[in-house]
């Protein structure tokens, strides 16, 4: 597990929570949130890191394995602006994009909205939840990266850093105090609406004309890919109508 003296290091996070075993993080972060919305206190700019989840989740309330020494399972406490929440899920990618990018040289793309990809293989995800109070939103941000590779039946088109990276490194210690650190740079920073899109649409895995279906809870909706509008919203052409997708599974065909 990571040193705590790294938070000597951060500006944003204020604190770092270094658990080795927990159900989920993204739990244990809820129960922050709302004890601190209840008794009107103010949320602290923290992260949660467990070596180890045996309930982690992921969207969907899909299982998310996160078995111990092979990946970075940890959620970030910290507040926004309402008015930045549409874009946020495009900045995590791009933030969790960006990390594997600079770190470990890996050529990773966004699958709309936030999953991370190695080619055709996912290497990380984000979950993010928020509760609203006033003009300020308060983010549960989940992430969970592969670091070493996984044999299991949940993962079957997985991929690690690993795997992934032409570079050396130490092993997850190192991996996980770079990921901390390159999160607390980044949320350093507002998320300016119009650098978010084009950085998300730099990464972003899918080309226009591509075809995409979309899941939809119970319906399935079919299309080209036309990109996202100023909201982050996927934009799926299907015939001369363009339905813009907010929620959803996008799967590429």
């Amino acid at each position: 597990m990571i040193d705590t003296k790294i938070l000597t290091r951060l500006r944003t996070i204020e604190s770092l929570a270094v658990i080795p075993r927990v159900a989920s993080t993204n739990l244990v972060a809820r129960r922050v949130v709302n004890e601190c919305i209840d008794n009107e206190l103010s949320l602290p700019q923290a992260m949660i890191v467990a070596g180890e989840q045996f309930a982690g989740r992921g969207r969907n309330a899909r299982f998310w394995s996160s078995p111990a020494g092979k990946g970075i399972y940890a959620t970030t406490l910290h507040t926004r602006s309402v008015a930045e929440l549409p874009v946020v899920p495009l900045e995590m990618a791009n933030i969790l994009a960006s990390y594997l990018r600079e770190v470990f040289s890996i050529d990773a793309r966004i699958k709309w909205p936030n999953d991370i990809l190695v080619g055709n293989r996912k290497i990380a995800g984000i979950l993010i939840e928020a509760r609203v109070q006033d003009d300020r939103a308060y983010l549960l941000i989940g992430i969970g990266v592969n670091v070493e590779p996984v044999q299991d039946d949940s993962r079957p088109n997985a991929i690690a850093i690993t795997e992934a990276s032409p570079r050396n490194f130490s092993g997850i210690e190192d991996a996980t105090e770079a990921f901390v650190e390159h999160m607390d740079e980044r949320l350093a920073h507002p998320f300016e609406r119009e650098r978010v899109l084009a950085e998300w649409r730099a990464l972003s895995v899918h080309k226009t004309g591509d075809r995409i279906t979309c899941v939809l809870g119970d319906r399935t909706v079919s299309g080209f890919w036309s990109g996202i509008d100023d909201d982050g919203r996927a934009l799926l052409r299907s015939g001369s109508e363009v339905i813009a997708v907010s929620a959803g599974d996008l799967m590429i065909a």
